[in-house]
C-alpha cells in the first residue's frame, strides 16, 4: 500500500518565490522604460535634424531639399518654438528657389509636345505640357530627344530668384528658321521686357506661399481651438499669428509684384535698338531677383532686390 504525505508549503520558500517574481517584473519594467522613452522622442529628434540640415541645405544651394526639411519643421507635429523660424525661412526659399519651362518646336516650326526631357543624365519626362518645374539654382545640363531628329543639348544656368524660365530648343530647318526671323525684323514688333517676366513670377511665388500658410495658420487655428479654447499656451498662440502675419506680408509682396509686372507689360513700347541687333539681342544679360520676409514684434517686413 502507497502512503502519501501532503506538505503544506513553508512560508519561508513561499516569500523567496514572490521576491523572485517581483526581481523578474522589476527587470522587465526597467528594460522596456528606454523603449517607450524612445517612441516618445524621434518626432523631437527628426525635428531637430530638419531644423539643422535646412540651415546647412540653404547655405549649400540645395533649395530642393531645404524645402523638404522646411515643410516638416513647419508641422504641428515639431514644437511650437521652432516654427517661426522654420515658416520664415520656408518663405525665403520659396522666393528663391527657381524654377524652369521646357518648349520645343518640330522641323515644320510647330510645337511639339512628344519629347523625351532629360536633366543632369536623370530622366524628367517622356511629354512637354507647359508647366514650370523647380530646381536648384546654378549649372544644369538639359537633353531633349524627339522622333528620329539628333537629340539636342543644352548647358543652362539657374540663377536665384528666376521663375518660370522658358528653356527652349528648335528641330526647324535652315529654310523654316529664316522665315521665323522675318517677323522679328520689323520695328513696329511689341517687346514685353525681361523685368516684367521676373517680377510677375515673383508675384505669383509669393501669392502661392501666401496661400499655402494660410491655409495650414487656418488649419493650426482651428485645431487648437478645438482642443484648447481659452486655455492655449501663449506660445502656440503666437507661433499661428506669426505664421499668419507672414502668410499676410506674402500676399502683400505678390499684389505689389504683379501689379509692378502688369505695369511693365502694358507700358512696354516697339522692339529696342538692342532688340534689332541680333548681337546685342543674344548677349548674356546677368541678373538676380529675391526678396524675403520677416517677422517683428509689431508687424512683419520685405525686402525685394533685383538687377537686370
Amino acid at each position: 500500500m502507497n502512503w502519501s504525505v501532503h506538505r503544506r508549503p513553508r512560508p519561508l520558500a513561499h516569500a523567496r518565490r514572490l521576491l523572485g517574481l517581483a526581481a523578474v517584473l522589476t527587470v522587465v519594467a526597467a528594460a522596456s522604460a528606454p523603449t517607450a522613452a524612445a517612441a516618445a522622442e524621434p518626432d523631437k529628434a527628426y525635428c531637430a535634424d530638419t531644423y539643422r540640415n535646412a540651415q546647412i541645405q540653404r547655405k549649400s544651394g540645395a533649395l530642393l531639399r531645404a524645402r523638404e526639411s522646411l515643410l516638416v519643421c513647419v508641422s504641428d507635429r515639431c514644437p511650437s518654438m521652432m516654427q517661426p523660424d522654420c515658416t520664415r525661412w520656408l518663405t525665403e526659399v520659396e522666393a528663391a528657389l527657381p524654377s524652369v519651362a521646357f518648349a520645343a518646336k518640330g522641323v515644320d516650326g510647330k510645337d511639339v509636345t512628344a519629347v523625351r526631357v532629360t536633366l543632369d543624365g536623370q530622366h524628367l519626362t517622356e511629354a512637354l505640357d507647359g508647366k514650370s518645374i523647380s530646381l536648384d539654382p546654378g549649372t544644369h545640363t538639359v537633353r531633349f530627344e524627339h522622333a528620329d531628329e539628333p537629340p539636342i543639348e543644352q548647358t543652362i544656368i539657374v540663377r536665384e530668384g528666376e521663375k518660370a524660365r522658358v528653356v527652349s530648343v528648335s528641330w526647324v530647318r535652315p529654310d523654316e528658321r529664316a522665315r521665323e526671323r522675318e517677323p522679328a525684323s520689323s520695328p513696329s514688333e511689341r517687346r514685353t521686357p525681361t523685368s516684367a517676366w521676373v517680377l510677375g513670377g515673383i508675384g505669383v511665388g509669393a501669392v502661392a506661399t501666401f496661400g499655402a500658410l494660410a491655409l495650414h495658420g487656418m488649419s493650426r487655428r482651428s485645431s487648437l481651438e478645438e482642443t484648447c479654447f481659452g486655455s492655449c499656451r501663449q506660445e502656440q498662440v503666437d507661433s499661428i499669428k506669426t505664421q499668419l502675419l507672414i502668410a499676410d506680408v506674402a500676399l502683400g509682396v505678390g499684389v505689389v509684384s504683379l501689379g509692378a509686372a502688369a505695369v511693365l507689360f502694358f507700358t512696354s513700347g516697339g522692339s529696342s535698338s538692342a532688340e534689332r541687333d541680333p548681337a546685342r539681342a543674344h548677349a548674356p544679360r546677368p541678373g538676380f531677383v529675391s526678396f524675403g520676409l520677416a517677422p517683428q514684434r509689431n508687424g512683419g517686413a520685405a525686402s525685394f532686390a533685383a538687377r537686370f
